[in-house]
């Protein structure tokens, strides 16, 4: 399946600006000089005493250095904060929008219009942020798949998710490209067809040749129960709080560059929720957690059927290909949406075995 995968900034963490914070360091540089320079004085004068108190916390000079440190490193840091704030994956608010509109040309999408008496609502910077991150697609005609995402999502508040699938899907024969929509709960899905389809289809977007066609997404809900093994001694509802995030995450398609799940977009169209992954989820790097098991449900969420195989799609561009049964791309058109997670432990004694 080549569905487009945008970038996750949040796997290419921004650097501090100006070097990693550390206080500690800071206060035993200052302690060092302060040391270093009170000894020249005594040099001149021997009665005065030695430095030898300035790691005692009643210490005058040493609160007189431990503030100076202090300072510095709210300095250092709101320099760090001010640059990373100039980046995209680092940028909030106005900042955003600023990178948005002079970089990318693309203004924040109106999720609801401004009435009288309530102002405007618009979409969200993680999900603003996201759409940023491939609005160059966009810079191309709505040929690659990365264009048809950008285009659809812009076209409407009310699109969560987008999947374009072509020939090599399996799904449709050249030169028709299938777009998938995961509509906002509550959203008039007709209109939305037409919007996105009205987007996608003007002359200045959409290549001559393709033919576009609309659909909504399939909804598949599903609930998840996960069962935790805990070392003797921890707090289980703390531990179970975190896992139970971790799986959301997870199952939502959350990250942290990718949007809440409410506002998207959340990237689950035709998405496998498996449960060797939601076990890896629910551990974590917690120390606490010895073993994790997913008894519900029994299996993956949105498996793909048996015959979608590399040797089904072997024939994809050629003159006898013919297009897959619709049952067996049915999973490419689902949205698993989690339902009820349900986080269970047990106290286990011992160490791993």
């Amino acid at each position: 399946m080549s569905r487009f995968t945008p970038i996750d900034l949040s796997l290419y963490p921004i650097s501090d600006v100006v070097e990693a914070l550390d206080f500690e360091s800071y206060l035993a540089r200052d302690r060092a000089d302060f040391t270093t320079r009170w000894e020249a004085r005594r040099l001149l004068n021997p009665s005065l005493p030695a430095a030898d108190t300035l790691l005692l916390e009643s210490e005058p000079s040493a609160i007189n250095l431990q503030v100076g440190a202090g300072r510095e490193l709210l300095l250092r840091g709101h320099v760090n904060d001010r640059i990373r704030a100039l980046t995209l994956a680092g940028a909030l608010g106005r900042a955003l929008d600023h990178i948005g509109i002079t970089y990318y040309r693309t203004p924040r999408r109106v999720i609801t219009p401004a009435t009288e008496t309530v102002p405007a609502v618009l979409e969200d910077d993680e999900t603003y942020r996201h759409r940023l991150a491939i609005a160059p697609e966009s810079w191309s005609t709505a040929g690659p798949v990365g264009a048809y995402l950008f285009w659809a999502l812009s076209a409407s508040g009310d699109v969560l998710d987008v999947a374009a699938y072509s020939e090599d899907e399996g799904v449709t024969l050249a030169p028709r490209i299938r777009v998938v929509l995961y509509a906002r709960p509550g959203a008039d899905e007709a209109l939305l067809i037409a919007t996105v389809r009205q987007a996608l289809s003007r002359v200045d977007i959409r290549p001559m040749g393709d033919l576009v066609t609309v659909e909504i997404a399939t909804v598949l809900p599903f609930d998840m129960t996960v069962i935790l093994r805990l070392r003797e001694g921890s707090s289980p509802e703390i531990v179970k709080a975190a896992a139970r995030q971790r799986v959301l995450n997870y199952c939502s398609g959350r990250l942290r560059w990718i949007g809440d799940g409410e506002t998207g977009p959340v990237w689950l169209i035709g998405r496998r929720i498996r449960n060797a992954t939601v076990a890896a989820a629910a551990f974590g790097a917690d120390p606490n957690v010895m073993e994790v098991e997913v008894p519900e449900p029994a299996d993956d969420i949105n498996q793909a059927h048996e015959d979608y195989t590399d040797e089904a799609l072997a024939g994809v561009g050629s003159f006898d290909f013919e297009p897959l049964p619709d049952e067996v791309t049915a999973h490419l058109f689902k949205v698993p949406l989690i339902g009820t997670v349900t986080i269970e432990h047990e106290i286990v004694s011992g160490n791993w075995s």
